[in-house]
């Protein structure tokens, strides 16, 4: 796919990706390098990184950064290095996260502060880092990974459901605060989709075996979110409601909260029954 509105955008043609090493975030990696971009990317697994750079050889340039999102020293490091090679940066996706859930009194308080760390301050680093950077040179994409989870709110998955509700909140106060300094903010709100994103799942086996299930039948995949998303960030479009299940759920919450609410109902007596 020819990205030519984020092309002709941003001339410069850099980004910063999280989670690259897999899933949507090389999804987004394998795209900008179709399309010339210089990459920096970054993983919590090096060995993954590398492996999976190897398939980028489109790209202008590729600089690889081991990175725990949820470490803010870490990250401050990787940033430092970043601006070193790339003065501007134009597209930041903060697309590292985890996925996870169990009943709110069966989530142990130490997977709780993880989830937010990862998926919640992990966004906010990325942000915190890179908006002084696009302030200054007047120009910026930032496209943040929320999901469909941070609307919906079903049983089973209150942490995971604040944080992307929190990615929700932080993306739409960015996007009114940033675009008088030409800087778009975009937030991804996805249901399932085939990805590793519950490897690391600490919680509820049932909820990881539903969630797996989801993501094998899913007729989405990683690289349909990432050009669907790139190509309305580059639009102007503030929320990326994506696939179609997604802007389903999204009609039925905002017109017909009943019904979900009876949705929801019959799922919490199926988790109490396991």
């Amino acid at each position: 796919m020819k990205l030519e509105k984020l092309n002709r955008s941003y001339p410069n043609k850099s980004a910063f990706i999280t989670g690259a090493g897999s899933g949507l975030g090389l999804a987004y990696a394998k795209l900008l390098a179709k399309n010339g971009w210089t990459l920096h990317l970054s993983d919590i697994n090096r060995e993954t990184l590398e492996q999976s750079s190897r398939s980028l050889e489109n790209a202008a340039t590729v600089h690889l950064y081991t990175l725990n999102v949820s470490d803010t020293n870490e990250y401050s490091n990787v940033f430092n290095k970043v601006q070193e090679y790339s003065p501007k940066v134009d597209v930041l996706i903060n697309n590292a996260g985890i996925g996870d859930g169990a009943l709110f009194e069966n989530y142990e308080l130490e997977n709780w502060e993880r989830m937010i760390r990862i998926n919640l301050l992990g966004t906010f680093y990325g942000c915190h880092h890179f908006v002084p950077m696009m302030q200054k040179q007047q120009k910026g994409l930032i496209i943040n990974i929320g999901s469909a989870a941070g609307f919906l709110n079903g049983p089973g998955m209150s942490a995971y459901n604040v944080s992307k509700a929190g990615v929700y909140s932080l993306s739409e106060t960015l996007y009114h605060e940033l675009k008088s300094s030409n800087i778009h903010v975009s937030v991804v709100t996805p249901t399932f989709f085939r990805s590793n994103v519950m490897q690391s799942a600490k919680g509820s086996q049932d909820f990881k075996a539903f969630a797996e299930k989801q993501m094998k039948y899913s007729k989405t995949n990683a690289d349909e979110l990432a050009e669907v998303s790139l190509h309305e960030a580059s639009k102007g479009k503030f929320q990326i409601i994506h696939p179609y299940d997604a802007k389903r759920n999204h009609f039925f919450k905002k017109w017909f909260p009943k019904l979900v609410e009876k949705q929801f109902e019959k799922m919490m007596a199926k988790l109490t029954r396991s």
